[in-house]
C-alpha cells in the first residue's frame, strides 16, 4: 500500500509548483538550525495529502526531496568559492495532513564582522542570514521554529566556546520590489578562550619590558647594558609580528594588544634613549671640566636632604683624591712640593713631614757654600731635576683635577640613572594598569 500511496501522490506532482491550491495563498516555511548538525525546514504541501484510512493506516511517507517542492532557503552571508552550500539530495518526511518536514545535514561558511578590540578576551557575535532567494514573502513567509538555534551537540573548541544561538525573524523592503522579503537571522555568540595567547603573548611582553627595567640595574662599566635594552627591543617586535599574524587585517578597529604592544615599543625605545644619556654622562669626552653648579644643586649633590639620601641610596659616592705616596709609604702633599724646589735653589727652608713617625719633626737645610764654588754642570743638572719635579707636581695635580672631574660626572650619572629607573618603572606599571584593566 505504501508503494501505491506514492504513485498517486506523485501522479501529475510539478516539483516546481508552490504547493497551495490558490496562487494568492502563502506557502510559509519555518526554519531551525543546530550548529555543525543540520537544517531543519517545516512547510505544509496540499498536494501530498491523503486519507490513512484508504491505504491501510499509513499516515507517514518519506521521499526522496528532489523529487517535491522545497523552498530554496539559502546562507545569504555565505562565503563558498561557488555559489552558495550545495544541499544534499535527502528524504523529506511527509504526513497525512501534508505537513514536511526536511531535515539535512548542512555546513555553514559565513563571513562575520569581527570585533578584535578586546582581544584575546573578546566575544564575536556571527549572523547567520537565512532566506529564500527566488520568493518573496508574499509567496513565501519564512519564520523561525524556536527562539534559539540548537548548540547542545556541539563538540568542545579549543579556541573558541560557543554560549548562545539567538533566533530573529527580519522582513526587509528592497528598491527593486514593492514585496516584503523576510528572513531568519541566527545570532552566533562566541567567547574566545584567552588562557593560550595571555600565556604566549602577554606574559612574554611582560618579561621583555622587565628586563629593560633590570637594564637600569647593570653597571655601566660592564658593557651589557644596551646589549639587554637593544635585545629586548628587538625580541619584542618580532613578538608583535607573531601577534598581528594571527588577527584578521582590519583598519575599523585597533585591538588592546596592539596598543600595548605599541606602548611596549615605545617603553623599550624610552629606556634605550634613557641608557644613551646615563652612559654618555658616565664615559662622555666633556667630564674635564666638573659638573655645573646647577646640575650639583638639581641633583642634591652639594645640597644633601633626608629624601634625597633616600631616594639616591646606594648611587655612586665621590672618592676624595690625595696625592700618592712617596718611597718611604708617607703621603705626600703639596708643601713638601714647595720646600723641596726652594731648598734646592739654593735657599734655606723647612721641609715638613706630617705624617713621620720620627722624634725630628723638622729638618733644616743649610746652604753649606756659594754658587761660585758649585759646578756649573752640576747646577744645570739641579735646574733640570727641578724643572722637571716641578712638571710632575702639575701633572699629579692636573690628574687630581681630571680625577676629581671625573668622580663628579659618575655621581651625576649615577643619580641620572636612579632617575629614570623611577621614571621607567612608573611607565611600566600605568601602562600594564591601563592596559589590563580593559581587558
Amino acid at each position: 500500500m505504501e508503494e501505491q500511496l506514492l504513485m498517486d501522490l506523485l501522479k501529475d506532482y510539478n516539483p516546481d509548483r508552490r504547493p497551495v491550491t490558490n496562487n494568492s495563498d502563502t506557502v510559509n516555511v519555518t526554519i531551525d538550525v543546530a550548529v555543525a548538525e543540520y537544517l531543519h525546514l517545516f512547510w505544509t504541501d496540499h498536494f501530498l495529502k491523503w486519507d490513512p484510512s484508504k491505504y491501510d493506516g499509513v499516515d507517514l511517507l518519506r521521499i526522496q526531496g528532489s523529487k517535491i517542492w522545497s523552498p530554496d532557503i539559502v546562507l545569504y552571508n555565505s562565503v563558498f568559492e561557488e555559489g552558495f552550500g550545495e544541499v544534499p539530495d535527502f528524504k523529506a518526511t511527509i504526513r497525512s495532513d501534508g505537513s514536511v518536514a526536511f531535515l539535512y545535514p548542512y555546513t555553514f561558511k559565513a563571513a562575520c564582522r569581527v570585533n578584535i578590540v578586546y582581544f584575546p578576551q573578546d566575544s564575536q557575535v556571527c549572523p547567520l542570514k537565512f532566506g529564500s532567494w527566488s520568493y518573496d514573502g508574499l509567496k513565501v513567509d519564512l519564520m523561525n521554529k524556536f527562539p534559539k538555534g540548537d548548540i547542545a551537540n556541539l563538540g568542545p573548541n579549543e579556541e573558541w566556546e560557543i554560549t548562545d544561538l539567538l533566533a530573529e525573524r527580519h522582513v526587509h523592503y528592497y528598491n527593486c520590489c514593492p514585496e516584503p522579503f523576510p528572513d531568519v537571522t541566527f545570532s552566533l555568540v562566541m567567547n574566545r578562550r584567552p588562557l593560550y595567547h595571555q600565556y604566549y603573548i602577554f606574559v612574554p611582553a611582560c618579561v621583555l619590558m622587565l628586563i629593560s627595567l633590570l637594564g637600569f640595574l647593570t653597571p655601566p662599566e660592564s658593557g651589557e647594558r644596551m646589549t639587554m635594552v637593544l635585545t629586548a627591543l628587538l625580541a619584542n617586535t618580532v613578538n608583535m609580528e607573531m601577534v598581528a599574524g594571527q588577527l584578521p587585517k582590519t583598519s575599523t578597529y585597533v585591538p588592546i594588544i596592539g596598543k600595548y604592544f605599541g606602548a611596549v615599543l615605545f617603553i623599550n625605545a624610552l629606556a634605550i634613549a634613557m641608557n644613551v644619556v646615563v652612559l654618555s654622562l658616565h664615559f662622555g669626552t666633556f667630564r674635564a671640566q666638573p659638573p655645573p653648579a646647577w646640575l650639583n644643586k638639581l641633583l642634591r649633590i652639594d645640597t644633601p636632604s633626608r629624601w634625597a639620601e633616600w631616594f639616591f641610596w646606594r648611587c655612586f659616592r665621590r672618592r676624595s683624591v690625595s696625592f700618592p705616596l712617596d718611597a718611604s709609604g708617607v703621603i705626600m702633599n703639596s708643601c713638601i712640593w714647595t720646600n723641596l724646589g726652594a731648598a734646592l735653589s739654593g735657599n734655606t727652608s723647612r721641609m715638613t713631614r706630617p705624617y713621620s713617625t720620627s722624634a725630628m719633626e723638622t729638618t733644616q737645610l743649610t746652604k753649606p757654600y756659594n754658587n761660585n764654588a758649585v759646578d756649573p754642570v752640576l747646577l744645570a743638572k739641579m735646574d733640570v731635576i727641578i724643572n722637571d719635579l716641578k712638571a710632575a707636581r702639575i701633572g699629579k695635580e692636573e690628574r687630581k683635577r681630571l680625577e676629581e672631574a671625573m668622580y663628579d660626572w659618575r655621581e651625576v650619572a649615577s643619580r641620572v640613572d636612579r632617575i629614570f629607573f623611577a621614571m621607567f618603572t612608573v611607565i611600566m606599571i600605568v601602562v600594564n594598569t591601563m592596559v589590563f584593566r580593559q581587558i
